[in-house]
This record gives structure tokens, sequence and C-alpha cells, in this order.
């Protein structure tokens, strides 16, 4: 005599689609719960401007601010600088203020803000921006890299790449 032991095709389906529900709501969740996440805090730092005076992320506290992390040789950095001086311009009233961070050599930087009549400060560093960088999110060292900072300190929005203005104006607009 033979046994032939078969499972209810019924409660195999029911089954399936039991564990597909489960893996369903708990991506749900988990994905409920990195939307829902407080932004990370600026972290602080200082830097030498390009007047050789110290000068710290601090001094910004209470403004939305754009930090920007560029140099003179790099041409997507090049290309949105201009862009950024005119939305300084047009927000800094209401309490904008984009700040620089060149990954550069001072003259250089500096040579670069005059000629453009750069109307924003910008620390400098040869080595540091690229470990201020890392701590604001840019594992990967590109530039350009933006980030926005709410009047609370807080990091909302991250650029890893040159960014338009129809990408970053509708986000500076939102937390002013």
């Amino acid at each position: 005599m033979t046994s032939r032991t078969s499972a209810n095709p019924l409660i195999i389906i029911l089954l399936a689609a039991l564990l597909g529900g489960a893996a369903g709501a708990g991506g749900y969740v988990g994905w409920q719960v990195w939307s829902e996440r407080e932004p990370d805090l600026r972290p602080e730092f200082s830097l030498e401007d390009l007047d050789g005076n110290m000068r710290s992320i601090t001094e910004w506290d209470g403004k939305v601010v754009v930090l920007n992390f560029w140099g003179s040789w790099c041409p997507p950095c090049v290309h949105e600088i201009p862009m950024f001086m005119a939305l300084q311009d047009e927000y800094g009233e209401q309490g904008l203020q984009f700040v620089g961070v060149a990954l550069d050599r001072l003259e250089d930087a500096r040579a670069f803000y005059e000629e453009l009549e750069v109307n924003y400060p910008s620390m400098v560093g040869v080595h540091e921006p690229t470990v201020i960088g890392e701590k604001y999110g840019n594992e990967r060292g590109t530039l350009p890299y933006t980030v926005i900072i709410d009047r609370d300190g807080r990091i909302v929005e991250r650029f890893d790449r040159e960014v338009t203005r129809e990408q970053i104006e509708p986000k500076i607009r939102e937390y002013l």
C-alpha cells in the first residue's frame, strides 16, 4: 500500500497570500518609518573665509542656509554660482543665506569670487572641505554638492550634482 501526501492547493495559495501580505505590510511600515524620520542636524564647523578670517556655520543660525561645496576648477560648480547669486539677491531679505565651501587653493577661490563679484560668503580649504562634506552626507566627495539647512538647523535637502533653478528654488521657497 502506497501513501501519497499532497497539500491542498487552496492551503498553498492562502499561505502564499498571507506571506506576501505580511512582507508588503512590513515594507510599507519600514517605508513610513524612513520617510517620517527626523532630518539630520547640521554639523558645526569653522573654516577660514576668502579674507583669511575664521567663520563658523553657526553665524547663519536662524536663516535658511544653502551650503554649496564647490571648486573654481569644477565646471558644473562654476556654472551654477551665477544662479545662486540671483537667488541670494531675490530671497536674501526673506532669510535666505548662501554659503560656499571651496575645495580649492585660497588664491584661486578668491580670484574667482572677485571676478564674478559673488554676493555671498565662502570659506575655503584644501583638505578640510572634503571632511566637512562627508559630515553633511557627501560620502563620494562629489562636486558640486549642495545642502539646504532649515531655520532650525536641520539638513532638509541634498543635491549631489549640479542643480538647476527649477530644482532648487521650490525647495528654498518651501523653507523660507
